[in-house]
């Protein structure tokens, strides 16, 4: 009965301006997981509120954990103190998942850039409310939600090593993919898991849907890749080794010619994991219902991203289409499967077809 109303919030949230004072005196717990979920998600928000009740909660909760991780990725700048707080996080869920009592947050000084960056801030500042909703739920979901974290966390202190050890700067294809895997692949995973859980089963995935869940999760995060590259770089990040001498420099005389060409190059390889989208959700059977609203709704959000990153590279218009259209045109998925999987089919195919578009030093510069 509160779906409604939450979305409707959700798409009134200003991302820009969070009022972090309301923010922070949200009561009860799960009212401050509802009321901080669109500042800390673009996609995942109205995707999560569209699951089915006895999942949007937990999925909402396990987002938030991630966000808290990606918050010690980003805004911790000395290497000890983020891998330590990245191991702190796993460790408190564990012993929540033990029925032991939760161990205090780690307290750091996080490096904000602006306004959404202190909402996450926040988040991670007052994530004990999360515990207290963790210890309420089932016995397999708390396991679930505590091995996403453990992967997670380990994943990304894998990545900060990397990235220390590179001077900021990912070599080649196959770090890209493990960067991928460890931020988003790790997630798209326990949604899986979760979803199989849901209609009945005990959270475990076949090697095919576990290789398809992971393909998902990058095509997603290179979603999240392409739109920060000029942010990233500013902040001392490169995912592509060709932006290496501008890792933390701005107005370079060449800049805005490397970055449209890496903006290709990555666009040309999440396009082409498109269809590992649908591959997931028919391996998932997940028929009509809350659960295939939810999923059209991350395909649609994300094909309108990339339609609008390939209007930034000149070849493709950007959809007209506003989120809250989007939302509520994915309702028909509530009663019909062969209607979701055909809308699925035709987002994929344009997808491809997008990725045709792309001008030819693409495939010069993919990384494999």
């Amino acid at each position: 009965m509160r779906r409604p109303g939450l979305l409707l919030e959700g798409l009134r949230a200003d991302r820009d301006r969070p009022d972090l004072d309301a923010l922070r005196e949200l009561q009860p717990a799960e009212r401050f997981v509802w009321g901080i979920l669109p500042h800390a998600a673009r996609s995942f928000a109205p995707c999560i509120v569209a699951l089915p009740g006895r999942l949007a909660l937990p999925a909402a909760v396990a987002y938030l954990y991630c966000r808290v991780l990606d918050t010690y990725e980003d805004l911790i700048d000395d290497p000890a103190r983020r891998d330590a707080a990245l191991v702190s996080l796993a460790d408190r869920l564990d012993a929540v998942c033990a029925g032991g009592g939760s161990a205090d947050v780690v307290r750091v000084s996080f490096a904000s850039q602006d306004q959404r960056d202190a909402a996450h801030a926040l988040l991670a500042d007052e994530s004990l409310r999360l515990d207290g909703l963790l210890r309420g739920m089932d016995a397999p979901v708390q396991r679930m939600i505590a091995d996403l974290v453990r992967d997670m966390s380990a994943g990304m202190r894998w990545a900060g090593g990397v990235f220390d050890a590179q001077a900021g700067v990912l070599a080649d294809g196959a770090q890209l993919r493990t960067y991928c895997d460890a931020v988003l692949g790790n997630p798209i995973r326990f949604a899986a898991r979760l979803f199989d859980w849901g209609g009945g089963g005990e959270g475990a995935l076949s090697g095919e849907l576990e290789a398809a869940a992971m393909d998902v999760g990058e095509f997603l995060q290179l979603a999240n890749i392409t739109r920060d590259i000029e942010k990233d770089l500013a902040r001392g990040v490169a995912y592509h080794p060709s932006l290496a001498a501008d890792v933390g420099a701005s107005g370079r005389a060449g800049l805005d010619g490397r970055v449209m060409s890496v903006r290709v190059a990555l666009l040309d390889r999440a396009l082409g994991l498109a269809p590992a989208y649908t591959r997931l959700v028919e391996g998932l059977s997940l028929g009509a219902g809350w659960k295939s609203v939810s999923a059209i709704l991350m395909l649609r959000l994300t094909e309108r991203y990339y339609r609008g990153c390939g209007a930034r590279v000149g070849v493709a218009e950007s959809l007209r289409s506003g989120v809250g259209r989007l939302v509520w045109s994915a309702w028909p998925a509530l009663v019909s499967r062969t209607w979701t999987q055909r809308q699925l089919g035709a987002s994929v195919e344009r997808l491809c077809a997008l990725r045709e578009e792309l001008p030819t030093q693409a495939s010069s510069m993919y990384l494999s």
